[in-house]
């Protein structure tokens, strides 16, 4: 039992772990009000998700010791705050700057549920809260960049700003592969007052993930459980490469474009929200954390802003992201024992891609899959086939090395380089890449564009 309470898990934030957590805050909330009508893109409706979190007896901040503090998130990472700094401490926190320059830049985004009756009676269409995370601005157009997972089961979405004026957003598209959405909420529309929301839309500065170091500030802007405009920070503990898989099985970071490391406090709630350097450039978009408990223990990982600079083009102009492929289902060596290679017939050191199956681009290629059987333990492979051992040069040695790569430097219609050992030999093969088929899980854009 003790095993199994101290297991550990990869939690997305606010996707299926963690937004039971966040259920359950707007469940307090509704249960004490009724449901908001929809907010309109000219007129605006004062969120309610965010203060029923806020709110929530389970949305508190608990120091590493376990007594309430309103200054530090857990394992003792500072949350900024600009009024609460003294001026010599400001002066020499990065976190101080990076909040004045670009608070107004960051959003809070409630996934909200249409409600059209209760018990078969039909009322009129009222809108409940279902989940929250956090958003940031990209261009002076109102476009917004997320994560999917808080807008994927959205019916409606409403974006607060900093000020607390909340109007509603349009999902211009998504694509949960790399867990990225993107929305647009209406420069023209109007606050309470009456007063364009345009002078709010304040875009942040894209910095250049791939000039990250591990060591460097990194400070997270957010709405962890509810509390918007929250900051925490640490620093870059280190670079996960594209499709790196962890050492402890049934952890795996579902990241494509690779990952940013952080200890920067990460909560449900910090969700598609920015990751900045000192200098305030978004370097990463927050999206997961590795924890035993669910919360934040110092193990947070952020989306490169580079996979936002090659996606979100694709997002605002067709809605979605075409990925593409090789074409090959395989076995990595690395996960064989020596004694498992040398029952297929492979030195005990082989490290590649065991091409089990062929469709697409590889078959068209010419790809050799296995056609020999042979039972290892339980598992039964396919031998004799083409092994991969590179592609465009890069070595390969796990499907993610393979998946990585073309991922985030190729397109479909692209031609690669695909090495493979054939009867002993090395050979270059020259292979056109495929469009991936649509994943079942992203349907049509249900908001328009």
């Amino acid at each position: 039992m003790r095993q199994q309470l101290l297991r550990t898990v990869v939690v997305a934030v606010a996707s299926s772990a963690t937004t039971a957590l966040l259920f359950a805050a707007c469940a307090v909330q509704s249960n004490q009000a009724a449901a908001t009508t929809p907010p309109t893109a000219s007129g605006a409706t004062a969120s309610t998700a965010s203060s029923a979190a806020a709110s929530s007896p389970s949305a508190r901040v608990v120091s590493a010791s376990g007594s309430p503090s309103p200054s530090s998130g857990a394992g003792g990472l500072q949350i900024a705050s600009a009024q609460a700094q003294p001026a010599t401490a400001g002066a020499q926190n990065p976190a101080v700057g990076v909040y004045q320059q670009n608070g107004g830049s960051v959003v809070n985004i409630t996934s909200l549920a249409v409600i059209t009756g209760v018990g078969g009676q039909q009322l009129q269409p009222q809108t409940q809260p279902q989940g929250i995370g956090s958003g940031f601005f990209i261009d002076s157009d109102g476009r917004i960049v997320t994560n999917n997972h808080v807008v994927q089961d959205a019916e409606q979405l409403a974006v607060t700003l900093q000020d607390k004026t909340t109007v509603t957003a349009d999902l211009l598209g998504r694509d949960p592969d790399n867990d990225l959405a993107v929305l647009k909420v209406d420069p023209n529309a109007t606050d309470s007052d009456g007063r364009s929301i345009g002078d709010r839309i304040k875009p942040t500065t894209l910095g250049d993930s791939e000039q990250v170091t591990i060591g460097e500030t990194a400070i997270a802007i957010g709405s962890p459980l509810g509390l918007q405009q929250t900051v925490t920070e640490g620093i870059v503990s280190a670079r996960r490469n594209p499709g790196e898989e962890s050492p402890v099985p049934g952890n795996q970071i579902e990241l494509l474009g690779g990952a940013i490391q952080t200890d920067a406090a990460i909560n449900p709630g910090n969700s598609g929200g920015p990751l900045f350097n000192a200098a305030g450039q978004v370097i990463g978009v927050n999206s997961a954390i590795l924890s035993q408990s669910g919360g934040n223990e110092g193990v947070g990982f952020a989306i490169p802003i580079n996979v936002v600079k090659r996606v979100a083009p694709e997002l605002i102009q067709t809605g979605h992201y075409r990925h593409p492929q090789v074409g090959v289902s395989s076995i990595a060596l690395a996960d064989l024992s020596p004694q498992a290679k040398q029952r297929l017939g492979l030195a005990p050191n082989q490290k590649g891609l065991l091409v089990q199956q062929v469709t697409a681009g590889a078959q068209q290629a010419g790809i050799q899959a296995g056609s020999r059987r042979v039972t290892v333990g339980n598992q039964t492979i396919l031998t004799g086939g083409d092994i991969i051992v590179a592609v465009d040069s890069q070595p390969v040695a796990t499907g993610g090395d393979l998946r990585g790569w073309i991922e985030n430097q190729r397109h479909p219609g692209d031609t690669v380089t695909i090495t493979v050992l054939r009867d002993g030999q090395r050979q270059d093969v020259q292979l056109t890449l495929s469009e991936r088929p649509a994943q079942a899980q992203q349907p049509s854009n249900p908001f328009g564009r």
